[in-house]
């Protein structure tokens, strides 16, 4: 059996980024390799309505290669800021943390493409209200810009698809009500409770 070539081999990292549609500098998607989940305060905000948990569920999610991704633009907005505020801030010890990977070959060069695409991905959230990327090649593009062109139209519209973030937590969601739906009806054959909450747990 032939194993297909991955059309992502390492060797080509960074693949290109687009955010919007739009090439972004080169880097620009490269969060991890600058540590910026190190600044994150995630245990004193675990619990806010919007916070550094937003930044580093992003920060997971911003380097993908291949598919579509997208966020609610005011919480990208957030995020972006916050973004460049810790690369700003803390330019010293980001630099640091690009020197020490081995994989580096010019910090300086990564350290550019991270602040001028966050500049940018500002920009463009600010001017279109939509925050959609991947990282890829041109198919990977068009892939995008079709994902965007159809979250535009009306929901009323056939051809009318969520944008990924809200398509993901739907799908997030709907496996999760059905696992429990499964683990509650295993409750209600296991004998240990009356008849009356036995029928309960049957009927969700």
């Amino acid at each position: 059996m032939n194993i297909p070539d991955d059309p992502y081999p390492d060797e080509a990292f960074p693949w290109n980024f687009y955010f919007n549609g739009v090439l972004m500098p080169k880097w620009g998607a490269c969060w991890g390799l600058s540590q910026i989940s190190r600044y994150l305060k995630l245990d004193m905000e675990w619990d806010n309505d919007l916070g550094h948990r937003d930044v580093y569920i992003i920060e997971c999610r911003i380097d993908h290669v291949g598919v579509p991704e997208s966020a609610d633009p005011g919480v990208f907005l957030y995020v972006i800021q916050e973004v460049l505020f810790i690369l700003l801030e803390h330019r010293n010890s980001v630099m640091e943390s690009l020197r020490a990977n081995p994989k580096m070959v010019e910090a300086e060069e990564v350290y550019d493409g991270l602040v001028s695409a966050a500049f940018q991905m500002r920009a463009l959230v600010m001017e279109q209200r939509m925050a959609f990327w991947t990282s890829g090649y041109e198919a990977d593009q068009e892939q995008l810009v079709k994902s965007m062109e159809l979250a535009r139209l009306p929901a009323s519209d056939p051809r009318h698809v969520p944008p990924p973030h809200l398509s993901n937590f739907q799908s997030t969601l709907t496996w999760l009500l059905k696992s429990q739906k499964s683990q509650l009806h295993r409750l209600a054959q296991s004998g240990q409770f009356h008849k009356k909450w036995r029928r309960e747990l049957r009927e969700i």
